[in-house]
C-alpha cells in the first residue's frame, strides 16, 4: 500500500480515538461531554475523505459519470482500490462516531449504568450493528 493511503487510512481512526475514549472511560463526566459537544470529532474523517478524493478523483468521477446500470460493478472496482478503501473507511468512521455519540447521549439521558453505557459505546465504534442492538435493548423505557 502506498504510504499516502496508509496515512489517510489511519488518520480518521487516530483522530476519533480520543473522543471515543472519553465517552468510553468517563461516560458521565463534564470533560467527556465538552470534548464531544461540537463538531471537532468529524474533522479527521472529513479531511481524510476530501484529501483522498483530491489525491485520486478518478474513482469518484467514474462513479458519477458511468453507466447507472453498472453502478454495482463501478463500486466494486472503486472499493477494491487503495483510495476506495480509504474513502469507505473514512465514511465508516464518521458514521460510527456520529451514531455512537447519539447512543452515548441517549444512554446518559436515560440513566443507564456506567457499564451499560461503556458496552454500548465500545461496540458503537468497534462493531456498530451490535452497538446499535445493545442500545435498543438496554434503552427500553
Amino acid at each position: 500500500m502506498e504510504t499516502i493511503y496508509m496515512i489517510l487510512f489511519l488518520l480518521p481512526t487516530i483522530w476519533v480515538g480520543p473522543f471515543w475514549f472519553f465517552m468510553l472511560l468517563e461516560p458521565g463526566s463534564d470533560r467527556a461531554n465538552k470534548w464531544v459537544e461540537g463538531n471537532m470529532l468529524f474533522i479527521g474523517p472529513l479531511v481524510t475523505y476530501f484529501v483522498t478524493i483530491f489525491v485520486n478523483p478518478t474513482g469518484m468521477i467514474e462513479l458519477f459519470t458511468g453507466n447507472p446500470a453498472e453502478i454495482m460493478d463501478t463500486m466494486v472496482e472503486l472499493l477494491g482500490t487503495e483510495s476506495g478503501t480509504v474513502l469507505a473507511w473514512a465514511h465508516f468512521v464518521a458514521g460510527d462516531i456520529i451514531a455512537t455519540r447519539w447512543m452515548w447521549r441517549k444512554s446518559i439521558e436515560n440513566g443507564l449504568g456506567i457499564n451499560q453505557i461503556r458496552l454500548i459505546t465500545f461496540f458503537g465504534v468497534m462493531l456498530m450493528p451490535l452497538g446499535l442492538l445493545l442500545h435498543i435493548l438496554l434503552n427500553r423505557k
